[in-house]
């Protein structure tokens, strides 16, 4: 046998391998359509949430809220597709997890900037640490975008083997 042949295996180490990439299979189905699931509920709760939007003297509130559920579901959905990539075989890229980082990174920036606005309309003074944070934040943004675009302008090989 050369370096590069593969060794043999016992049927025993066969039939393990068969057992655990069947129940890697399961579970990353299972997994799937909860997310899958997850997503229809908040897309759901999003389409019952329009109303609040239009009846409450809060827009600002009401229309975060909205943000927030549509950028939690637009997370699941590239996770799950992530998990489909996964269960047919293809290798794992990082461009959906830079993705979810990327929405991610929005959802909090929209978080903080509400609190921001809410703080600043009460005592007309913004704060220091969520400035901070915002800026740290926008960094991050830049490093995720610079990231995908790297990764879309020089893909990596198709086989790693």
């Amino acid at each position: 046998m050369t370096p590069l042949e593969p060794r043999r295996r016992s049927p025993i180490e066969e039939g393990a391998i068969r057992t655990l990439t069947w129940t890697e299979r399961v579970i990353l189905f299972a997994i799937g359509v909860l997310l899958f699931v997850g997503a229809l509920a908040l897309l759901v709760r999003v389409a019952t949430h329009m109303g609040a939007i239009f009846a409450s003297a809060d827009v600002i509130d009401e229309t975060t809220v909205f943000l927030d559920l549509i950028l939690l579901t637009l997370m699941l959905v590239e996770l799950a597709y992530t998990v489909m990539l996964s269960l047919r075989g293809v290798m794992l890229a990082a461009e959906p997890f830079l993705i979810v980082g990327l929405i991610a990174v929005i959802r909090r920036i929209l978080v903080i900037t509400v609190g921001h606005v809410q703080q600043s309309n009460s005592t007309g003074a913004a704060s220091t640490q969520s400035l901070l944070e915002l800026a740290v934040l926008s960094g991050v943004i830049l490093a995720f975008v610079i990231s995908i675009v790297l990764l879309r302008r020089h893909p990596a090989a198709t086989n790693l083997e």
